[in-house]
């Protein structure tokens, strides 16, 4: 860096292989595209820094960015989540970030997310075919959109610091109507099947959230490869335990 003080304009614009970054205190500035289309990138280290457009756009693999002198996990990984889209840059204002009227803010662009079209921006996706979602058409990318809402339903009420009892219920509505085997389609499940099926924590979420149900159970197993041992035990255990409350019940 030239300047101590600031990172400058797309100075790592599209590195590979940054998985890790942690920006020194004495930055005052973090310039437009800095770290932007930094595919590999995982985890920040950073100071309550003022940031240019787009520093983290493009950087979907970004799952916590820590604040230096702050030890919430829950605002670290709702930043992470919004770094990379052009539509939340007011959430990275982070003197603000971490306060009540910052994570209702938070929680107001999901649920304008949630309510919007399915459709939505797909004219505009069209001439990048399968970059974003892997297709142009237009099944897929709906699809697509509802993974993304779906994976930010369950991420919320993972991490639910402030999490108002009324939003956690719109959430919830959203996984079971996205569930495996739901008519309105499987999106909640396919996201945890493809991106979270070895984090506990994850799947917990989803049975907590009401994802799991006697209907659906059977899909469910039926649909983990076997090679996601750890899944597949916690869901053959789901079944095990509703086996032996049915038996109880007929007991009694």
């Amino acid at each position: 860096m030239k300047n101590e003080k600031v990172i400058e304009r797309k100075a790592y614009l599209g590195k590979r292989r940054l998985y890790d970054i942690e920006i020194p205190g004495s930055v005052e500035l973090v310039d437009d595209w800095a770290f932007a289309k930094c595919i590999d990138l995982k985890k920040v280290k950073m100071p309550r820094t003022l940031l240019g457009k787009g520093v983290f756009e493009g950087d979907n693999a970004l799952e916590e960015i820590v604040l230096e002198g702050e030890d919430s996990e829950t605002l670290s990984h709702l930043l992470a989540a919004v770094a990379p889209r052009n539509d939340a840059a007011y959430l990275l204002e982070f003197k603000e970030a971490g306060s009540s009227s910052w994570y209702d803010k938070w929680d107001s662009w999901l649920k304008r997310l949630l309510e919007s079209e399915d459709q939505e921006g797909y004219s505009g996706q069209v001439p990048c075919g399968e970059e974003d979602y892997g297709s142009s058409d237009v099944a897929a990318y709906e699809s697509g959109r509802r993974r993304e809402k779906a994976e930010l339903c369950l991420l919320r009420l993972l991490y639910d610091e402030k999490l108002e009892d009324t939003f956690r219920e719109v959430l919830t509505a959203y996984i079971n109507s996205h569930t495996a085997g739901s008519e309105q389609g499987d999106e909640s499940w396919l996201v945890l099947l493809e991106k979270h099926h070895s984090d506990m924590r994850w799947l917990e979420t989803f049975e907590k959230a009401g994802g799991v149900t006697e209907e659906n159970l059977d899909i469910i197993l039926a649909g983990i490869p076997e090679e996601y041992a750890d899944m597949k035990a916690y869901f053959v255990k789901k079944r095990s335990e509703e086996t032996m409350a049915v038996l109880e019940g007929l007991a009694l």
